[in-house]
């Protein structure tokens, strides 16, 4: 398979780069300094919005490999571009991460958190509203500053929710630059995620495929 490297191919990647990481150093910076929900959610929310607005026209605006696992399933996105998407918001978390460590000379210590049936379920619940609304974007096809506004809405509707039973990350690659990765941060909003934007995709969404 001859894979080419050009401006079309790599800028999309590099935006899911670029706007998990900046996403991911809000979240570390909010939840190392503040404890309240409600101001960390809607200050992620006003970020996912904005780094929508910045890139989503360029990579669709994922920054969260558990809504490009949910959309890869509705057939919205190619297997290989999903792939690449993931890798870039991993590293983006992993960036952000050591770009925090860095900038605040403090060194975060790995977390431990016990498996836990509820809080699975209250991830779930929270990135499946996530997902909703970010699939509500295509299905409706709606315009950048609308589509902004419901992308940060569903997240600050999903983080309060799980808020309620966890730290509410909704997204792997925060929780591994938080240094929580486990099943419940990571499986949670992947089940999630999957389950919103399917179920809307069957109510709303055409049947064609639409790979990009």
């Amino acid at each position: 398979m001859n894979i080419k490297i050009n401006r079309a191919t790599a800028a999309p990647v590099l935006a899911e780069f670029l706007g998990t990481a900046i996403l991911v150093m809000m979240a570390l910076v909010l939840s190392e300094t503040t404890g309240v929900p409600y101001f960390i959610g809607t200050s992620v929310a006003v970020t996912l919005g904005l780094i929508y607005v910045f890139f989503g026209k360029l990579s669709g605006g994922y920054f969260n490999p558990a809504l490009t696992i949910a959309v890869w399933t509705t057939r919205k996105i190619g297997t290989l571009r999903g792939v690449s998407y993931i890798a870039a918001q991993m590293l983006g978390g992993v960036g952000a991460w050591q770009l925090y460590q860095y900038f605040t000379n403090h060194h975060l210590v790995a977390k431990s958190t016990p498996y836990s049936t509820t809080m699975l379920i209250a991830e779930a619940v929270g990135a499946m509203v996530l997902a909703m609304g970010f699939t509500a974007i295509y299905a409706k096809t709606l315009d950048t500053i609308t589509s902004a506004v419901t992308y940060g809405a569903s997240f600050f509707v999903g983080i309060l929710i799980a808020a309620t039973a966890t730290a509410a990350y909704l997204n792997p690659a925060t929780s591994l630059a938080l240094r929580n990765f486990n099943v419940v941060y990571v499986l949670g909003p992947i089940i999630g995620a999957i389950i919103g934007a399917n179920l809307y995709m069957y109510m709303f969404g055409d049947k064609s495929s639409n790979k990009k």
